[in-house]
Parts: C-alpha cells; sequence; structure tokens
C-alpha cells in the first residue's frame, strides 16, 4: 500500500515519514499540495495525510477534490485539542483526521478501513460492470449466435461439397485405370463428365471460396465479441493506465451492439493524432457503454415503436489539447433546457417509470469529473438529439493554477483565527 504524507516541517515530516514506514505504508512525502497535485496522476495512493498548516496557506476546496483523485481517503492531521482545525478540515471535504499523537494501532485502523474502502469501491463497480453486462446477455447472445449459425451452415455445404467432389476424384482413379487397361479414351471422358455434371463442379468451385470466407469472418466475428467482451468486463484496477481510446470505444459499441443495430445507424470518426490517454480503463468503459445505451434508447422513444427508420449515434474523439475529447451525440428525444442541470444528479431520469434508475450519468459524472479531473458538457435541444462531450486531461499533473473557475473557491479560514471563527 501506498500513502502520501504533505507536511512541510522537516522535523515532523521526518517523525511522521518513518512511523508510516514502520507500518509499512510505503510514504511518498511532499512539502506541499501544490507538490502532491504536481505528481503525476497515475502515482495513485490509499491514503493521503496533510498536515493542518497546510490549510492556512493553499488548502481550498478544489485542491481537496484534486487530493481525492490521486487518494482513496484524505485525512488532515491536527493537534487533538485543536477544535478550529477540525472544523476547517471537515469544511474542505477531509474525510477524517489524524492527531499528532495518534497511537500506531490509530494509524494502522485509518490505513486498513481505506484500504477495505478501496476494495468495496473495485467490487462495486466490477458488480456495475457485470450487471450492464448481464442486462446486455441476451443481446449480446444473439450477436454470437448469428454468425455462429452461418459458419455451421457453411460448414455443412463444404462437408456436402467435399462428398461430391471425392466422387470425382474417384472417377478420376477410375480413368486413369480404365485407360491403362483399355485405352477406350471415348469411355474414360464419358465416365469423368458424368461425376463433373452430378457433382456440379462448376457450382462448386463458386461457392466453396465463398462458403469458406463466410465461415472464416463469422469466426472472426465471434473472436471479437469474445474480445471486446473479455476487454469490457476485466476487474477494474485503482491506478491509472495509458488507454487507447478507440479501442476502449469499438469494444463498447461491440458490446452494446444489439442494444442499438434496430434503432440506429452507428458512426465513429476518430482522430489519427489522439495519444493513449492515462485513465481508469474498467469506468471509462462503464461511462461510454451507459452513454451508448442512452442514447439508443432516446433514439427508440423518439422513433416509437412502430416506426422502419433509423436514427443515428455518432461516437468521436479529438486532441484538443490539453484534453482528450469523446463526443457521443444522438438523435433522439433530446433534453428539456430545465432538465439539463439535474441530469448528473443521482437518481433523476427523463426516463419512464421502470425505464431508468439514474444512476447512469451520476456515474459518469464520478468517474469522469471526480476521479479523472476531467469535464463533461450536454447540448441537446428537445425533439432535435443531444451531444455529450467528455473531456479527460490527457497530461494527468494538475496543480490548483490548472483548476477551473468553478474549482477555485476561496481558501479556508485560518485555523488558528479567532477573528475568523468569530466572524462565522
Amino acid at each position: 500500500m501506498k500513502t502520501l504524507l504533505v507536511e512541510s516541517d522537516p522535523k515532523r515530516q521526518e517523525r511522521w515519514e518513518q512511523r508510516l514506514r514502520d507500518l509499512d505504508a510505503q510514504p511518498t512525502v511532499v512539502a506541499s499540495c501544490a507538490d502532491a497535485m504536481q505528481l503525476p496522476n497515475n502515482s495513485r495512493f490509499l491514503l493521503a495525510i496533510v498536515a493542518s498548516s497546510e490549510i492556512d496557506r493553499e488548502l481550498i476546496q478544489g485542491a481537496v477534490r484534486e487530493l481525492k483523485r490521486q487518494c482513496q481517503v484524505v485525512l488532515c492531521l491536527i493537534d487533538r485539542q485543536d477544535a478550529q482545525a477540525d472544523r476547517a478540515a471537515y469544511e474542505a471535504g477531509f474525510d477524517g483526521c489524524l492527531f499528532d499523537d495518534s497511537s500506531d494501532l490509530e494509524i494502522a485502523t485509518k490505513i486498513g478501513q481505506a484500504n477495505d474502502l478501496e476494495k468495496i469501491e473495485l467490487r462495486l463497480a466490477q458488480a456495475q460492470k457485470l450487471e450492464s453486462i448481464g442486462e446486455l446477455a441476451a443481446g449480446i447472445a444473439h450477436e454470437i449466435n448469428t454468425p455462429i449459425q452461418y459458419v455451421g451452415d457453411n460448414t455443412r455445404f463444404v462437408q456436402t461439397a467435399c462428398d461430391d467432389l471425392v466422387d470425382v476424384l474417384q472417377s478420376c482413379q477410375a480413368l486413369i485405370a480404365t485407360l491403362n487397361e483399355e485405352g477406350d479414351v471415348d469411355k474414360a471422358k464419358q465416365t469423368l463428365q458424368t461425376s463433373l455434371d452430378d457433382a456440379d463442379v462448376e457450382y462448386l468451385l463458386e461457392e466453396i471460396p465463398s462458403a469458406i470466407t463466410q465461415t472464416l469472418d463469422g469466426v472472426d466475428r465471434v473472436a471479437n465479441i469474445v474480445r471486446a467482451m473479455k476487454e469490457f468486463s476485466h476487474p477494474g484496477v485503482s491506478e491509472m493506465a495509458l488507454t487507447d481510446l478507440s479501442n476502449a470505444i469499438e469494444n463498447t459499441v461491440m458490446v452494446a451492439r444489439n442494444e442499438w443495430k434496430y434503432v440506429a445507424e452507428m458512426e465513429t470518426e476518430f482522430d489519427p493524432d489522439l495519444p493513449p490517454v492515462s485513465c481508469l480503463p474498467g469506468e471509462l468503459n462503464q461511462v461510454l457503454l451507459n452513454m451508448v445505451v442512452n442514447s439508443a434508447h432516446a433514439i427508440a422513444e423518439s422513433l416509437g415503436e412502430s416506426s422502419e427508420q433509423k436514427g443515428k449515434i455518432k461516437i468521436s474523439t479529438h486532441l484538443a489539447t490539453p484534453f482528450a475529447e469523446i463526443r457521443i451525440s444522438d438523435n433522439g428525444t433530446g433534453v428539456a433546457e430545465e432538465d439539463i442541470q439535474r441530469i448528473f444528479a443521482p437518481f433523476f431520469t427523463t426516463k419512464a417509470v421502470g425505464k431508468g434508475t439514474g444512476q447512469g450519468l451520476a456515474i459518469a459524472q464520478t468517474v469522469i469529473v471526480e476521479k479523472h479531473g476531467g469535464a463533461i458538457e450536454v447540448e441537446s435541444q428537445l425533439g432535435q438529439g443531444t451531444t455529450f462531450i467528455i473531456k479527460i486531461p490527457i497530461d494527468q499533473t494538475r496543480t490548483p493554477e490548472g483548476l477551473s473557475d468553478a474549482e477555485q473557491t476561496p481558501e479556508l479560514p485560518k485555523a488558528n483565527s479567532p477573528e475568523q471563527l468569530a466572524a462565522d
């Protein structure tokens, strides 16, 4: 397990670093929160311990959120008797506090709780992913069954063709024997021609290569579906990994194919200049799946059950430095203007009762904004369609100066300032 210690005082830094090493907590030590946020985001930590002195100078709520992107749990290190620092820490969004005189048992307990929380979140993410796959299972089975059927049909055809070709080859052997024994060329030619006509060799020569090609295409399609399923359902990891977004999108489109193919044409457009992006691939796949399924449902609702027309879903990627941008567009029902600001709220849904849980976009908000430091934008017109724009930082190193205006909240009250406490 890895921990992060944020402490500028050399003596306290040395003392706490040693305590964490004694607990096998593998500490990384930095002097300030700004230094912590300059660490690459693939430097994931189970626990961060931030000295209360850092609150006075630079810890703002946005910065705490940034720390939580890299750390499972963020604790504030305060004096046990300092109620003001305790209050300021919770206002800043810390998950709890440790004290200067905390025992090794208390520290070990906090580490254990953080470890348990991480395991629970990983299991929950995997359960959500498997739930999605379970909901799509019938469609995926259909997608596999279709190519398997024509693989079987073509294989049986080739088997029958082989029987006919065996007859032809046997006739050729008989022809050679006849010529050797009797020398009657006309009789041998007539026998061979009869075998060729019975086997319909011209038809076989035309159809056998096509049947083999279709069979191989079917095998490839099944293999692609299985590969997409395997990559999509692979257990999530707690650390960032370089991910090819084009491949992740293609896998998601494949897994969700039966959800959209009856109601929409799918178009993908990938930026060839987009580099691999550091992200949590399993959780990003879940977000993409939720949005593709949402688009399919929106189009189905817009077209109605009796419509023979199809809508359109387009997924594109774009390098918009410093972000990798994913656009998912559909020409479905759209979202009313008054609902746009609420669609990311947990349990809010525009679908009919029983059709949606209101969790898909809430999960997307958590994964993209909180865990990746990215953004989700929505462009929608009621009755025209919706575009979701996902932005993920390519360079996962961010500092407080790099935060958006929304994240730049005022500095917290000084933990040792009675005037500030009175003003509150």
